[in-house]
């Protein structure tokens, strides 16, 4: 019997898999793989390069530059959608007839092409994109980028509108993304990240520090920073902080040295580094002011360390929000602070954790609704 085989298109190069899409696209192909699907991988090298180690989760691997040419964001096409439409992949693409899945609207440039007539069609939808760009929009400080930003989510509503009305099924990452697609297209079907679920060694939670981690270059994430920083920290909460991430600015640099909350900036840190800090800080902060897809840094924190506190748009929609304590302002999380930072977590509050996570983001069991539906 012939096994079954899919295409599957990044939207970047989903090694190292450290952050958000890459993660669920690593983890997606991994599973894939090891239930016997022959997983032909497409993806856009804009800056990670070319990596040997995806070959152990997928049977071929297709790499194609992304246009940069700064002119597109004139196009009716969303910049994010033109740059990734390289006639090599749609050639590709059509040289067989396997199912087709597009990993983000980013990639969704060829859906509806002659080419690709009568294929499966799958799209991913890693949040509602035009949602996520408005909130870009409404917290960027520098006009261009704002300017580019509401531009970009008007073009993605429209786009998404045409596009999602041609494939045939919506992969989305949320109940409450669930809800939208089947509401505007009556379509849409739930399945959660795919994720390691890096359970660690060791106690957890028992460092003397709350953790804020996250991409530090991502205004999101500056702007969570902000609000923790600014309106939640007083020296009477009894904890040090400590603010790790990749690649912050020398002007975030700056904002933090010269904070009066006195925060540890630990810049860059490996898998192992951050993995280690996650595990023993007393509270993991999960600040978010956009309800959008799945934070993949809460399914590590959750997975890997103690007590968690998120804002509610932090697990919006995620079936998680009994597993964290959540405030709903600053006052709010100053209370729950000074609560958690005198408790222990039991070993009874992370079984009943890890059931709950294992139930949920069982890698296997969501690979093989993949395959079910592309059939």
């Amino acid at each position: 019997m012939t096994e079954p085989s899919i295409h599957i298109v990044s939207l970047d190069v989903p090694y190292p898999a450290n952050y958000g899409a890459m993660i669920d696209i690593y983890h997606r192909c991994k599973a894939l793989t090891e239930i016997g699907v022959r997983v032909i991988l497409h993806c856009f090298d804009y800056g990670r390069g070319q990596h040997r180690e995806l070959l152990e989760v997928a049977a071929e691997v297709h790499y194609y530059s992304r246009s940069q040419n700064p002119l597109q964001v004139l196009l009716p096409t969303p910049f994010i959608v033109r740059s990734r439409m390289n006639p090599a992949l749609l050639k590709r693409l059509g040289q067989d007839k396997h199912p087709i899945l597009f990993e983000g609207i980013h990639t969704c440039g060829f859906v509806g092409h002659p080419k690709l007539k009568d294929r499966k069609i799958l799209v991913r939808a890693h949040n509602i994109e035009h949602d996520y760009y408005q909130g870009l929009a409404a917290i960027e400080p520098k006009f261009f980028k704002r300017w580019f930003f509401k531009s970009e989510a008007k073009k993605l509503e429209k786009f998404e509108n045409w596009c999602f009305q041609q494939v045939d099924e919506i992969l989305d990452v949320s109940h409450a993304d669930d809800a939208y697609f089947q509401k505007k297209y009556k379509k849409g079907i739930y399945i959660p990240v795919f994720n390691p679920l890096n359970w660690g060694k060791g106690e957890r939670g028992r460092g003397n520090y709350a953790l804020l981690h996250g991409n530090l270059s991502v205004i999101e994430n500056i702007k969570g920073i902000e609000f923790v920083l600014d309106e939640v920290w007083h020296k009477d909460l009894g904890l040090s902080l400590i603010i790790a991430g990749k690649d912050p600015s020398p002007g975030f640099r700056k904002y933090v040295e010269q904070h009066p909350a006195k925060p540890q900036l630990m810049e860059n840190p490996d898998d192992e580094a951050l993995n280690q800090l996650i595990r023993e800080a007393r509270i993991n902060l999960l600040p978010t002011f956009q309800a959008t897809g799945l934070k993949h840094k809460l399914l590590n924190a959750l997975s890997n360390g103690g007590f968690c506190l998120a804002t509610p748009e932090m697990v919006h929609g995620t079936d998680l929000e009994i597993l964290c304590s959540i405030g709903h302002n600053a006052q709010e999380w100053r209370d729950l602070i000074h609560t958690l930072k005198d408790l222990e977590i039991t070993n009874e509050h992370i079984e009943a954790r890890v059931t709950k996570l294992r139930e949920i983001f069982d890698n296997q069991k969501n690979a093989e609704r993949i395959i079910s539906l592309c059939k």
